[in-house]
């Protein structure tokens, strides 16, 4: 079968959706599928607003499929589901939407003026539904994503869960012998956060805790993700704000391959998520847990629904009320006061990851997302 896959975000990147996006093709291609992609070049913004420079990538979404053929179009988001709608219409051929985020649940961190736009955020809410009712079938990360798909009128019968996939030999603990993986328990502890900056991710929270254990000495945050932009400023504002200048360090995003020697020296890996509209009902499937347990390190992260999908408190992950600085700081505090716990945590979650989060069983999830259309189109050209 020849799929057409569409997508928003430049590959190859380090970015978690790039990475999702390289693993389902690679995964299509594995499967025996025709995979052909199309995705903005790598840098290529171009002039304009954010909403001008989709508009732009969905008109050039329109012209790629103008003159293609495909069995099946799979697209992540509205900008370019608007031209794979169309065009499957005109062909004949199934849409799957890959939902990882409505702009209208997401837009509004990074806009906050949007708010006061009602007759756009209404036109933006009218597109996702019109794109949700005319695709046929639809990929979810998460079971909570594949809920707020059926509140918003998509078949439950239509949505396949499948969420993110780690590559359990290449996010190894490597070869220390000892409980702590070769890392000193002493202070100061490093402190490993990996991904974006956005408000969604509790960093502000994260730093408000650390601010609550200063003068122990105990802890410094490394994070690994964006150095610059609006988000950057406001983090490194707050960090000077709060005092913890000396003990936060930001560098920029990694390539997976280089992240592993970080997570490897980290005494604790974190994912400090609120428990906002982005992911206590939109949903995800942070893909930095994943690499987090099959690294072997222990994990803090916060009870939201999203997280408690693939962490289970005491067995795989220590997880904490979400949004608080004082749960957050007692969660660190439980950390250092306990490391061989903390160490039996991060053994379980990557024996946890290596189970049931690899690309075998990212594999078989999109196997059986495609067996009815593949048995359908067989039956057609028949």
């Amino acid at each position: 079968m020849k799929i057409l896959y569409l997508a928003p975000d430049s590959v190859p990147a380090p970015k978690g959706a790039s990475v999702r996006i390289e693993r389902t093709v690679a995964t299509l291609r594995a499967l025996g599928h025709e995979v052909d992609l199309f995705t903005p070049a790598a840098g290529a913004t171009g002039p304009g607003n954010f909403l001008e420079r989709m508009l732009r990538f969905r008109g050039a979404a329109g012209a790629w499929l103008a003159g293609r053929r495909g069995d099946l179009v799979q697209f992540r988001s509205i900008w370019e589901g608007v031209a794979a709608i169309r065009w499957a219409r005109r062909t004949g051929a199934p849409a799957v939407f890959e939902v990882h985020g409505l702009p209208s649940v997401e837009l509004p961190y990074h806009f906050p003026a949007l708010a006061r736009e009602e007759r756009l955020v209404a036109k933006i809410i009218a597109e996702e539904r019109a794109v949700i009712a005319a695709s046929d079938r639809f990929v979810a990360p998460s079971r909570t994503t594949a809920r707020f798909l059926q509140r918003l009128g998509a078949p439950a019968e239509a949505v396949a869960v499948i969420p993110n996939a780690v590559d359990g030999a290449l996010f190894s603990p490597g070869g220390a012998s000892d409980a702590a993986g070769g890392l000193a328990d002493e202070p100061p502890r490093r402190i490993v956060y990996v991904g974006t900056l956005a408000p969604w991710q509790g960093l502000a929270t994260l730093c408000e805790a650390l601010a609550l254990l200063r003068g122990a000495g105990a802890f410094e945050l490394h994070v690994v993700g964006p150095a610059k932009g609006t988000w950057t400023r406001g983090l490194r504002q707050l960090v000077a704000r709060l005092r913890l200048r000396p003990v936060v360090h930001v560098s920029g995003p990694m390539a997976q391959r280089d992240l592993v020697p970080v997570l490897r020296a980290a005494h604790v890996c974190v994912a400090p998520l609120p428990a906002d509209a982005r992911n206590q009902l939109q949903g995800c499937c942070p893909i930095k847990l994943l690499e987090y347990m099959a690294a072997g390190r222990p994990i803090l992260s916060t009870r939201v629904a999203p997280v408690e999908e693939i962490l289970e408190h005491g067995a795989t992950g220590h997880l904490v009320a979400p949004g608080s600085a004082s749960a957050l700081a007692a969660g660190l505090t439980w950390m250092a006061e306990h490391p061989d716990e903390r160490e039996a945590l991060g053994r379980r979650a990557r024996a946890t990851a290596l189970a049931g989060w690899g690309p075998e069983a990212f594999e078989g999830r999109t196997r059986e997302l495609l067996a009815p259309l593949v048995a359908a189109r067989r039956a057609a050209v028949l």
